[in-house]
This record gives structure tokens, C-alpha cells and sequence, in this order.
């Protein structure tokens, strides 16, 4: 567990992602590393804009994992809601009536020897776990100012 002000956190477990197809209407990220060794989510998401399908507000992109084999009939989405810091966003994941917090970070990466670009998403899944007060949601958050 690690301190945020004056809480703890359980750990989270980090996933990489890389663009492997970008289209006008959305990304489709595939996993790239997994740190940890424990998969929470998918080896294929998709960030696209919110469509609107549900009562959500603050909302304008979401994420959808890939849990069949079409896109359309993957209904693992959230909302990304924006933070304060630039590329960093919070969200939820609920099974089983339990909630799952999720920050994703889309990072720019060098690469190659030319300094090509590429953008990266880092998702932190925090299993089981997700805060009760918007001040420790906020601390959790500011940690990710100078990670």
C-alpha cells in the first residue's frame, strides 16, 4: 500500500498500451507490457468518443475493452473523466458490484533513432478499490503530477 495525504491505497497494477490502429472515429490500443504479470482488463481497448448510451456527464471519450470478438458486442466501457493534469483521466470499472478504479495516462514516448513519436497509455488498475471521498480520489490523482 502506498500513502496518498493522509489514506493508503492498495497497489495498483499497471498496463502499457500502443496504438496499433487509428481510424477518425477511434484508437485501438494492444498491450504492450504488463509490469506486474496480472492482467485486469484486455489485450485490445478502444478509446473513442462517448456516444451518449447511458445517464454519464463530464464524459466526452471512453474506453472499451475487448471481451468478444466484435466490438460492437463488447460492452466493457467507461468514461474517462478528465483531471487537471494534461493526459491523465479517471475511471471505473464494475463487476460484480464492485468497483474498479482505473487512471489512464496517455504519455508521448521518443523512440527509434530519429525521436519518432509515439503515444503510449498506461492504465493503473486499482482491483477492488475505489475511494469513497473525492478527497482521496484527488490524492491519488496528484501522484500522477510527477510520475
Amino acid at each position: 500500500m502506498e500513502a496518498t495525504g493522509k489514506n493508503k491505497t492498495p497497489d495498483f497494477y499497471r498496463h502499457v498500451y500502443r496504438i496499433c490502429n487509428k481510424v477518425k472515429s477511434y484508437t485501438t490500443y494492444e498491450l504492450a507490457e504488463l509490469p506486474k504479470g496480472l492482467n485486469f482488463l484486455s489485450d485490445f481497448l478502444r478509446i473513442e468518443p462517448y456516444q451518449g448510451k447511458s445517464q454519464t456527464k463530464g464524459v466526452s471519450i471512453c474506453s472499451r475493452l475487448r471481451t468478444t470478438s466484435n466490438w460492437t458486442t463488447s460492452k466493457d466501457v467507461t468514461g474517462l473523466r478528465p483531471t487537471d493534469i494534461k493526459g491523465v483521466y479517471y475511471g471505473d470499472r464494475l463487476r460484480n458490484d464492485i468497483k474498479t478504479l482505473l487512471i489512464f495516462r496517455f504519455m508521448e514516448k521518443k523512440n527509434g533513432l530519429f525521436g519518432e513519436s509515439e503515444i503510449r497509455l498506461n492504465i493503473d488498475v486499482y482491483p477492488h478499490y475505489y475511494p469513497r471521498h473525492k478527497e482521496i480520489l484527488q490524492n491519488i490523482i496528484n501522484t500522477y503530477k510527477t510520475n
